[in-house]
């Protein structure tokens, strides 16, 4: 098996409250023990952060970046291919709030 790196990609703002944050993660929890077998590790990232686009081109839009370009986080699975690990990604609830990228790592030999 192959390790995938599922990036997530904030789609709107990502302020909730309390209770729709408990639920995201009670979600969240339900579907990593559906694919339990495959799972690696996950984390989310802090907001603040900055996009280098050349040499001394750095974007931040003030103290944040936009939601729409923050990578929230990163979860890392196994899976026998790419068609494999884009079809638990697609299970994944969190796609109520991210867009998720899938890509394959490179194997350590």
């Amino acid at each position: 098996m192959n390790h995938y790196l599922l990036l997530l990609k904030g789609k709107k703002a990502l302020d909730y409250s309390p209770e729709q944050l408990q639920k995201r993660i009670e979600e969240y929890r339900a579907w990593v023990d559906t694919i339990s077998a495959y799972y690696v590790d996950d984390n989310r990232l802090e907001r603040e952060g900055a996009h280098i686009q050349a040499k001394d081109s750095i974007v931040t839009d003030g103290p944040f970046l936009e939601a729409k370009e923050i990578i929230a986080g990163f979860i890392i699975l196994k899976a026998r291919d790419l068609a494999h690990a884009t079809a638990m990604a697609n299970a994944s609830p969190l796609l109520q709030y991210f867009e998720i990228f899938v890509r394959p790592m490179v194997a350590d030999d």
